[in-house]
């Protein structure tokens, strides 16, 4: 699983009614070097929302409460949710009123072939299966992300200089796409409380093999 953050400069929390809105992801270019299409939200607003699939957690971790609004407008995708009557929840509230957290951020997968690269190396995604949403401190595995971004741009390089065609250069980068989601998370099955975070080291390893399977399909 990936995740992206945006600020909560934007979002409005009501004390009373225990509310939280604002964006939850945008259409602008992000540190990643990704952007997300507009309407790459619309499968999962239509069919898991409000369902009860795609969650409202805190720090990608613990359930806070539950999604009541979603949908896309010219920005990005606009959420609102009601945060539970629990200790966590009065504790989030007055974390996020007193702007102790102040980042909103998804947690989701992409679908196979609805991403791909463009000519100036941004990874353009049109399609995401959102998992939850969440108010965090800190972008979750921002470092990692942005890694292994790095470590996929340098391999599409090497792979262009090596004289790949057209056809073999769009699958590498499909192929890369893949793998890069396995730097993160892996999506939890039919779980949303805890998710696995593999460490620094482990993220590491990945961004090697990858490196190391750039190598072999570029000969």
């Amino acid at each position: 699983m990936e995740f992206k953050s945006v600020e909560l400069k934007e979002t409005a929390i009501d004390m009373s009614s225990r509310t939280i809105e604002g964006y939850a992801a945008t259409w602008d270019l992000d540190k990643a070097n990704d952007i997300i299409n507009k309407g790459a939200f619309t499968k999962t607003i239509n069919e898991g929302f409000p369902a009860g699939r795609v969650k409202m957690l805190w720090q990608h971790d613990a359930p806070l409460g539950m999604p009541t609004e979603m949908f896309e407008d010219d920005r990005g995708l606009y959420v609102k949710g009601k945060i539970s009557r629990t200790q966590l929840g009065d504790e989030a509230l007055e974390l996020m009123r007193d702007g102790v957290v102040d980042r909103m951020s998804i947690g989701f997968t992409i679908p196979q072939n609805k991403s791909g690269y463009n000519d100036e190396g941004v990874r353009m995604i049109s399609e995401v299966k959102l998992l939850e949403f969440s108010p965090v401190t800190f972008p979750a595995n921002d470092a990692a992300h942005i890694l292994a971004v790095k470590s996929l741009q340098e391999q599409m390089i090497i792979a262009k200089s090596k004289g790949i065609n057209p056809k073999d250069s769009k699958e590498l980068s499909r192929l890369f796409g893949e793998l890069k989601a396995l730097v993160n998370v892996h999506e939890p099955l039919e779980s949303t409380r805890v998710i696995d975070k593999p460490q620094y080291d482990d993220t590491l390893s990945i961004i090697k093999s990858m490196s190391g399977l750039a190598q072999t399909l570029t000969k």
